[in-house]
């Protein structure tokens, strides 16, 4: 699914935009672009000065990304908790390159993460033709199509079995996005020993994830009609 929300209240591409001197859509550089292994593709220089500015505290951007999480994404769920992958990945998808090299579910025998994930991706510039991800509609199908979106547009999907991946991106822009993962409460398992694959980061809350309860947040369904259709199963 694919839903709107507002750049001005939250605006990741003016608060990542604000780290270099090109705009986004423009970055490019000459470093490796053919082949890169599995982990080596997110560690260009571009994906270094956003992590370091993470890793000195970057609290308007910290505060932007649990505010979206809590009152766009967290909305759409049912469940009264919800995990969160407490860092979003960034994507930068240059002129004749791939964001990611490797065609894969999140789930597969490489990434190894647990079942209970949505994946949401969220361009910062418009992603389109070989500059976007591709998905398949189910796991296994195999007709990948571009995700085409604006800025100012977030995806959610289960990316955990169904496949995805990057084309030689030869539209002239790059693209730039977030992706993170979310699990509703239930299907949360804090007995996972499962870890990434390139930090070994264990997938639990106080590690990959944190936690937020539900609170305040609104929720965007009717909580009577949800029981009726849940005591019908």
């Amino acid at each position: 699914m694919i839903i709107d929300y507002d750049t001005s209240k939250y605006d990741f591409s003016g608060l990542v935009g604000s780290l270099f001197d090109s705009p986004l859509s423009e970055l490019d550089n000459q470093e490796e672009k053919k082949n890169l292994t599995l982990g080596n593709d997110t560690r260009t220089s571009f994906h270094k000065v956003f992590y370091q500015r993470l890793d000195e505290g970057w609290e308007d951007f910290e505060y932007t990304y649990i505010s979206f999480v809590r009152d766009v994404i967290f909305p759409l769920f049912e469940d009264d908790s919800l995990i969160y992958q407490k860092t979003p990945g960034i994507r930068f998808n240059r002129p004749g390159a791939k964001a990611v090299y490797r065609w894969h579910s999140d789930g597969d025998s490489f990434h190894k993460h647990p079942l209970g994930e949505i994946n949401v991706f969220l361009p910062l510039t418009k992603a389109f033709d070989t500059n976007t991800m591709w998905v398949e509609s189910l796991p296994g199908l195999g007709d990948f199509k571009p995700l085409e979106m604006d800025y100012g547009q977030v995806y959610l999907g289960y990316l955990n079995q169904c496949r995805h991946g990057n084309k030689d991106n030869d539209t002239g822009k790059t693209r730039v996005s977030f992706d993170f993962r979310v699990i509703p409460g239930f299907a949360y398992d804090d007995t996972c020993t499962k870890v990434t694959c390139t930090t070994k980061s264990p997938f639990l809350v106080g590690g990959y994830y944190e936690k937020m309860e539900r609170d305040d947040t609104p929720k965007t369904f009717d909580e009577d009609e949800n029981d009726k259709l849940g005591a019908a199963c």
